[in-house]
Formats: C-alpha cells, sequence, structure tokens
C-alpha cells in the first residue's frame, strides 16, 4: 500500500464551487451553488511535500487535540474537516467546531462539512447521551466569539468535491464512524482513485472492545466505539479496495496524558493549545488521573508508520446484529492494501506529538 510518509505534492490553489447545505434553522436552500473562500496561508507553514488530509472526526475530546497537532504540523496540510456521526451530533457541534477552526486555529479557508446524522447500519448504534451532550458543547471548553458568518457545505458533497479536484490523491484521517465516507463512495466510486489511503482510528483484533466503558453494553466484548456505531458503513470503506491503514485498540489504547504532559504544553504559544491545555486540564479533573487519547496515534501514523508493527492482510467487520456487531476481524487471505496496527512504539509516538505541539 502507499507509505504513509509518502512525499505528496500539494495542488495548485484555486476557488471552486459545489452545493452548501446548512442547518435547518439557517435560511439558506439546500443545494445552493457558492464559492469555496479563497486560500490564505495556513498559520503554520507547510512543507513543499506536506501531505493533503481529509479529517473525518465525531467531536471526541482526542479530535480537538488530533486537530491541533495536524494544524500545527508542517508536513500536513489539512484540506477539509467534515463533522461525522458518532459521539457528536454534528449539526449541534458545527458552530463550536467553526470557531475552533477559524477563530482559534486561524484555518479560515480551510472547508468544513456536515456528515449524515444517523448511521447506514439499521441498528442505529449511539454512544451514550451524556457522552453526545459533551461533545455538542466542545467539552465545555470556552471558544472565541464568531468574528464573522460562517460557511459549511454537505459532507458527502465536500468529500467528493475535494477528491475530484485534488491534483494528488489525499490521505483520509478517519476517527469517527465511517458514514460520509461510505456515503459518498456509494455516490462517486471514481473518487477511490483519489484516495492515497484511509487512516482509520477504530477496531479490535487481537484485544477486547471498549463498550464496556458505558453500561449496557455488556454483552458485547469485541467492537470498539468508532466502528460499532455504524459497522455497515465501516464493513463497505473496508471492502472498497482502497488502501486501509487501522489503528485499532490493539496499537492505540496505552498512550495516557497525565500532569506533566500540561505542563510541557502550558507555555506553548502554538495555535490552539491554549483550548487544548483547557481541555486536558477537565480531563485530568473528569477521570482523576491520567487518561488515554488514540485518535492523535492514528494522526502520528499518518507520517510516521515506522513507529508501528503492522499486520497485511484482508480486515473486514461483522455487521449483522448479535453480540459481536462491529467486530472487526483479520482475514485469513492476504493483502498488499490493508493492514492493522499489531503494536505500537509509544514512546516514539509521545516523542512526535509533543515536538509536534511544544
Amino acid at each position: 500500500m502507499a507509505a504513509c510518509a509518502e512525499s505528496i505534492t500539494l495542488p495548485p490553489s484555486a476557488p471552486a464551487t459545489m452545493p452548501v447545505m446548512e442547518s435547518q434553522d439557517s435560511g439558506r436552500v439546500a443545494g445552493e451553488t457558492i464559492i469555496l473562500p479563497p486560500p490564505s496561508p495556513p498559520p503554520v507553514p507547510k512543507s513543499e511535500n506536506a501531505i493533503p488530509l481529509i479529517l473525518s472526526h465525531d467531536g471526541a475530546p482526542d479530535d480537538i487535540a488530533t486537530m491541533v497537532y495536524l494544524s500545527n504540523h508542517p508536513d500536513i496540510d489539512v484540506i477539509g474537516v467534515i463533522q461525522s456521526y458518532g459521539e457528536q451530533r454534528p449539526t449541534r457541534s458545527l458552530n463550536a467546531w467553526q470557531r475552533f477552526l477559524y477563530e482559534t486555529l486561524d484555518y479560515d479557508s480551510v472547508p468544513i462539512g456536515v456528515g449524515s446524522v444517523t448511521s447506514l447500519d439499521p441498528a442505529g448504534n449511539q454512544f451514550p447521551t451524556t457522552w453526545r451532550a459533551g461533545a455538542d458543547d466542545f467539552w465545555g471548553v470556552p471558544l472565541p466569539e464568531a468574528e464573522s458568518e460562517y460557511t459549511h457545505y454537505n459532507g458527502v458533497d465536500l468529500i467528493i468535491h475535494l477528491l475530484t479536484n485534488a491534483a494528488h490523491p489525499v490521505t483520509l484521517l478517519v476517527t469517527g464512524a465511517h458514514t460520509d465516507i461510505a456515503l459518498a463512495l456509494q455516490q462517486d466510486p471514481t473518487i477511490k482513485d483519489q484516495i492515497a489511503q484511509i487512516v482509520i482510528m477504530g477496531g479490535a483484533f487481537n484485544v477486547p472492545g471498549n463498550l464496556g466503558e458505558a453500561s449496557g453494553y455488556g454483552n458485547n466484548t469485541v467492537a470498539e466505539w468508532n466502528i460499532f456505531v455504524d459497522p455497515l458503513a465501516a464493513k463497505q470503506v473496508f471492502n472498497a479496495g482502497i488502501p486501509i491503514t487501522v489503528v485499532s485498540l490493539d496499537g492505540s489504547d496505552e498512550l495516557l496524558i497525565g500532569p506533566v504532559d500540561l505542563e510541557r504544553i502550558a507555555s506553548s504559544t502554538a495555535p490552539g493549545l491554549d483550548v487544548l491545555l483547557a481541555l486536558w486540564e477537565r480531563s485530568l479533573s473528569w477521570s482523576g488521573g491520567p487518561f488515554k487519547i488514540w485518535d492523535i496515534v492514528a494522526a502520528v501514523a499518518v507520517t510516521h508508520p515506522q513507529h508501528f508493527t503492522w499486520e497485511y492482510g484482508a480486515l473486514d467487520v461483522i455487521a449483522e446484529p448479535g453480540s459481536s456487531h462491529g467486530q472487526t476481524i483479520a482475514l485469513r487471505t492476504g493483502s498488499s492494501i490493508a493492514r492493522y496496527s499489531f503494536s505500537t512504539n509509544y514512546d516514539a509516538v509521545r516523542d512526535v506529538v509533543f515536538e509536534i505541539l511544544k
């Protein structure tokens, strides 16, 4: 499969048009054609061969950390952000993520898309209501007020538009449900040719799942949340014939953030670090001590795959209802374009993270 750290030349900047979708109370007409904002220099200069990347996230605390990391990484160029189904309700968290993206991070020309508010899987699995309320409220972290009106797009349309108009293949980093990626591939299968790889935080292959973190899911000990909320969509993405790198719980469940890590970023003036510090202070309080972050581990895999031990082979997802609904499985058939993290050098990953967040 394409190497995570492969150099990719950035496409030339150009304005384009596409349909826009606004929330129900916005007064906009669905399908209205607008012009994307002209490109502006990112607050952190990007290298000539920075990897163009679309982040599809579900508003979890570690998604916020991941976005801060990506925006400050000189070798990653975020070209779009998708509000996906999962821990957040995409429309409810939209305004907070717009203020985070445009006021805190100064990513003024990065378009944001609102994904499907429901899953493809008829089971309609959901995160606990209290978790979703936290994600909808950006976990209570204060954000700057909006300095202007914001525009957002239909998430599926935005994915298709960005991939169709990319001069070179784009990396997708999926840290929430796969719903919008699956819908985009259904609507326009040709976009797969413009995807360098899909890097996924999700699944559990040789370790237990993590649904037990919430009550009511004790009969399923094998699924991981990001896959469980839409197993059917994940199955479609896994079987789409696109290179996939799955950073599963096998290789993401042991990166802990503690008080010493807050001290490491406390004096940083990098964009977004003040918001991240406030979030991590809350997380320490909620957890009563060091807490785990997963999504940022997958982000590190985009540029530093050498810090992971990979198992190659065809991967699949159980989409049938039952006690294994959402389980990720490694098949016996070989594949050179699919891999999952068997283990991780967490010390090396931590070094990469804090080199960027310093």
